[in-house]
This record gives structure tokens, sequence and C-alpha cells, in this order.
């Protein structure tokens, strides 16, 4: 089992690696976040296939509600070489710590959750933050609209799945 120490360097470094790489492009915070969400949604997939009699089901439907909404918001690409970068980033956070560090599912949807959730706030305090510093703006307003709206389905979804998963 992965410990919490791990878990929680891995975690801290990972947001640190998302603040120097992310912070002030939207666009690559959402790729970013699709990803995560993607990988949480095919976690829940397969535990529920896994297992049955138990609830993994809300926890996929949650994930999956808040992904499709995003997405289907956005239409930012994943896989673009405009974001060759984004899944640079996605694999040295990511993937990184699945394939080195972690030897269980419940360690990686925990780190998922934490970072899916932190991509989220991190896009509406960057809008917030433009519109402070440069003004507002109709544009930046529904901007800022839509990353509130995004970074409550997050933490929603994260919310069902925590209590789908670990019976909270």
């Amino acid at each position: 089992m992965t410990s919490i120490a791990t878990l929680t360097k891995f975690d801290e470094a990972a947001k640190e690696m998302l603040n120097e790489n992310l912070y002030g492009n939207s666009w690559k915070m959402t790729s970013y976040l699709i990803q995560v969400l993607n990988k949480l949604e095919s976690y829940y997939t397969s535990l529920n296939e896994q297992n049955p009699d138990e609830d993994f089901y809300t926890a996929q439907v949650a994930t999956a509600s808040a992904l499709e909404m995003i997405n289907g918001t956005y239409k930012v690409p994943t896989d673009d070489e405009r974001f060759a970068d984004v899944a640079d980033l996605y694999e040295a956070t990511v993937d990184l710590f699945i394939k080195t560090f972690s030897d269980d599912a419940i360690a990686d949807i925990v780190l998922l959750s934490s970072l899916a959730n932190y991509v989220a706030e991190m896009r509406t305090h960057c809008w917030n933050k433009t519109i402070t510093d440069f003004g507002p703006s109709e544009e930046k307003f529904e901007a800022l609209k839509f990353a509130k709206r995004d970074e409550k389905a997050v933490e929603l979804a994260v919310k069902v799945a925590a209590d789908a998963v670990f019976g909270s």
C-alpha cells in the first residue's frame, strides 16, 4: 500500500509543477483537467466492472458528468501538438506516480482527485486575478462564470465519488 507520506509529498510536488507550468493559461489548465478526469473515470469504470457489488458506478457517473460538462463546453484538445507540454506535465505528475510510486488504485484515485480539485480551483483563481489586474469585460466574466461552474462540478464529483468509494 502506498504510504500517506509518499502520496502527500508527490501531491505537493505535483501542485508546485502545475503552478509553475499552467498558471495563467486557462486552455492548458482545462486540457490537463480533462486528462485527469478521464483517468479518474477510467479507474471507476474498471473498479465497477471488477467489483459490481461496490458502489463504484456512482463514482463513475459523478466523474463522467463533470467531465462531459467541461469537455462539452470547451472542446479543448488533450492530444494536440500545441498541448504537448501539458501531456508532458501529465506524464510527470500522474503517470510517473502511478507507474513508479503507487501500488494501489485508491492512492491513485486520491492523487487524481486532489489534482482535479486543485486545477479547477486554480482556473477560478486565475480568472479572478485577470479581472482584478486587467479590468472587467463581459468575456472575462463569462470565463469566470464557467470556471466557477467547473470548479463546483469537479468538487461535487470528487465528493460524491469519495462518499461512494469510502462510504462517508
